[in-house]
């Protein structure tokens, strides 16, 4: 356990919450139940001494392979494949004992890592962790989703022209999983947003996520008049929907726009401290789009960097988009282009109030 445990385990909490698993932050007790995806954020005088002592979330980016070849993609295309499934259990099981709530596997695509089935429903018997992950979908197959059922938190499914996103929502509906999708906006994807929105909820997808563009392709960048436009229009289709499907916008999008969900009330996106990344070639990043790389071993390793290289960790990305850089990283010629909803207990952790789903990454 982390060495807060005791500490945060003292604090009284509403009833209805006391089953959940408890996660120091500076200031504030988060609570967190892996199986249904709610947070409770607590504040007020027992909390106020808190400090966190690991990062919420890893996003394990847990092989390289992988069967698309998008252009867009962040990905190092020369980096290698270099977790077993022994290893990539070993090190998140030390890391939820260190205080870890979560791991979002990425990749790659990570329906391609051996045994990855079998790794997913190992981490759930065996750790506390909430398990995510992102696919582009080819490689998942009612089967598979049915093997590992129960056993995860959320799937989110990316979608592309040439993934056949449309049978793939049908049949993670078919199979009742718990389920949301990330959708990249660019400026050749704006004229058809509304389109592929209700055509997403006519198929009973009810969580989108617009991803923001990261990269040095000025074509696929929003400029800032497009981005407020974007604001807007994701306005008025959401009240459209009346709550049937929930549209939210990636942290990534910074101040670009209003109405970025946030789980804290916080203006950084929290990369290299709310959140870490690991590589296929076992390195730590502070997100997928930076280019910082520590190589690591060990999840010891991991926690010492993240305790000790918070100044390096925390720095804006040189990639374009970044939302830490002044300008977002874009030059002038480059116009400026996790269900997060914070529940705040304020001053007292006797009164209770209606929880709300987190948006996994």
């Amino acid at each position: 356990m982390p060495e807060s445990s005791d500490s945060v385990y003292s604090i009284p909490v509403p009833e209805a919450l006391a089953s959940l698993r408890r996660f120091s932050l500076d200031g504030a007790l988060l609570l967190f139940d892996r199986d249904s995806g709610l947070n409770a954020l607590c504040q007020g005088p027992e909390t106020q001494y808190l400090k966190q002592s690991a990062p919420r979330v890893i996003q394990f980016g847990i092989t390289n392979s992988c069967n698309l070849a998008c252009t867009f993609c962040s990905r190092d295309l020369t980096a290698q494949s270099g977790w077993t499934s022994d290893q990539a259990f070993t090190v998140l099981f030390e890391l939820a004992q260190a205080g870890v709530l979560e791991v979002a596997f990425g990749g790659g695509e990570p329906w391609t890592f051996p045994n990855f089935a079998e790794l997913v429903c190992r981490l759930h018997d065996e750790t506390p962790l909430a398990i995510n992950l992102t696919t582009n979908g080819l490689a998942m197959s009612p089967a598979r989703l049915a093997a590992i059922e129960g056993k995860y938190g959320q799937i989110r499914l990316s979608l592309y022209e040439n993934n056949d996103w449309r049978s793939k929502v049908t049949e993670l509906v078919e199979a009742k999983a718990r389920f949301g999708v990330n959708y990249l906006v660019t400026p050749e994807r704006l004229a058809d947003l509304e389109k592929t929105i209700l055509e997403l909820a006519s198929l009973g997808c009810r969580d989108i996520l617009l991803l923001s563009y990261n990269g040095s392709d000025s074509a696929l960048h929003l400029d800032a008049s497009s981005a407020q436009k974007l604001a807007k229009r994701v306005a008025i289709i959401a009240r459209a929907l009346n709550n049937n499907c929930q549209i939210k916008l990636d942290v990534c999008w910074g101040e670009r726009m209003d109405g970025v969900p946030r789980l804290f009330d916080r203006q950084d996106c929290g990369a290299g401290r709310d959140f870490i990344v690991l590589t296929s070639d076992k390195k730590l990043q502070p997100c997928s789009f930076h280019e910082t790389k520590i190589a690591v071993e060990n999840a010891q390793d991991i926690m010492n960097i993240w305790r000790q290289r918070q100044s390096e960790l925390s720095t804006a990305s040189l990639i374009p988009g970044c939302a830490r850089a002044p300008g977002f990283g874009l030059t002038a010629a480059m116009p400026i282009s996790e269900n997060l909803t914070q529940l705040a207990i304020s001053n007292s952790l006797s009164k209770s109030a209606p929880l709300s789903r987190e948006a996994k990454p």
